[in-house]
């Protein structure tokens, strides 16, 4: 079992320090590092407006983070693999793998806001019909992959060509001739990457996704998925066809949720009571925004129609709450809904996002600590292979 967090730089009131923020960032990296949980995963959101996740390069971000921390995993969920150049991040994630003394662990995403993707790179824009944005995130895919693990490394794809034709290679005459990298007229025809990563041959790999498509297609690229807003039998689906497809891709077929992570929100608190007061204005301010982003179909189950208007007028927290959307209340009940949906869902990898928007900082920290002393234990205990049918 693997208990993470999910960690998001937040000041939704806009009065908070960015600084101030920054440093909390590190303190509660440092509890979590000294509480025993396996990871923290950090979000890239650029363009914050509304103080929910400013974090611009996790890659930084995360390499701060190892400097003061020990033990535990420090996750990208998700570097949006289509905005960046592939053999930069490539380079910058290799050198964070070795400051951390191979703690990594990455997550790809496509990007998810227009904001983001159609100012840093329009070309992978999700939302026109075309495939552009699929088809940039398995070149740079493929690319990121091939310069880890390949030197020399040479690349023709349909948006890139590594080297470019014609480069010259200006060779050390001290140092000596890399195989395979000159051709004629010292032309260069491949290259390398220095240092590849600390973890051999890479860093483990995920993929955020909540679709069907994207389950299949982490299956088939041996991506670990990471999903959020899926629940009762959305989330079982997902599970099944990424199980299907792994068995398809490696004639081994996996239990069911092996190898996928689950994100829901959590505040723990010593009653269910406190719990609610204290996160129940967030929760409900993020349901009615990703109500309007995704429509109300994102938070319900298969057989439940979005346009059905009673789910509009049924309360916020109660119908999350239903559909276990929530890890919120006190130790004994967020105890009891993970362990429920642990064996229910077979699930193996748990990210809980404590300080969501709208939480103090000081709620988080006793979310933190309640969870570790009084919750973590008891997880840790479930034996998942006699959960979910296999």
């Amino acid at each position: 079992m693997e208990l993470d967090l999910l960690y998001a730089l937040t000041n939704r009131s806009g009065t908070q320090d960015w600084h101030d923020i920054m440093r909390e960032t590190r303190r509660h990296a440092q509890m979590a590092d000294e509480l025993g949980y396996d990871r923290i995963w950090l979000g890239e959101h650029h363009f914050d407006t509304d103080g929910s996740d400013a974090s611009p390069n996790p890659v930084v971000l995360a390499t701060d983070l190892a400097a003061r921390t020990e033990r535990i995993r420090l996750g990208m969920a998700a570097v949006s693999l289509t905005l960046w150049h592939p053999l930069r991040l490539a380079e910058d994630l290799a050198v964070l793998d070795h400051f951390s003394e191979g703690r990594l662990d990455v997550a790809f995403g496509r990007g998810i806001l227009p904001i983001e993707v159609m100012n840093l790179n329009p070309q992978a824009n999700r939302w026109n019909g075309s495939d552009n944005s699929r088809e940039i995130f398995d070149e740079n895919l493929a690319i990121v992959r091939g310069i880890w693990t390949e030197d020399p490394f040479s690349w023709r794809g349909k948006r890139y060509t590594f080297p470019e034709p014609g480069t010259k290679f200006i060779h050390s005459p001290g140092a000596p001739m890399p195989q395979g990298w000159v051709g004629e007229n010292d032309e260069l025809v491949a290259f390398g990457m220095t240092p590849k990563p600390f973890q051999r041959p890479t860093p483990p790999q995920f993929a955020v996704t909540e679709s069907m498509t994207g389950f299949a297609h982490a299956a088939r690229n041996g991506l670990r998925p990471i999903t959020w807003y899926p629940s009762g039998q959305v989330l079982k689906n997902l599970f099944e066809t990424y199980r299907a497809e792994t068995a398809a891709a490696t004639g081994r077929t996996p239990a069911l949720g092996e190898g996928c992570g689950v994100l829901r929100l959590c505040c723990i608190a010593e009653t269910d009571e406190e719990a609610r007061r204290i996160a129940e204005p967030g929760i409900v301010e993020f349901f009615e925004f990703l109500c309007r982003v995704r429509g109300i179909g994102v938070w319900l189950d298969a057989d439940e129609d979005p346009e059905d208007p009673r789910y509009r007028e049924m309360d916020p927290w109660e119908l999350l709450m239903e559909r276990d959307h929530l890890m919120i209340g006190s130790p004994d009940s967020v105890l009891e809904r993970m362990t429920r949906l642990t064996r229910s869902h077979g699930i193996q990898n748990w990210l809980l996002q404590m300080g969501f928007p709208g939480i103090p900082a000081p709620d988080v920290d006793r979310s933190l600590r309640l969870f570790a002393r009084e919750v973590m234990p008891e997880i840790r205990k479930l034996d998942t292979s006699l959960t979910a049918a296999s």
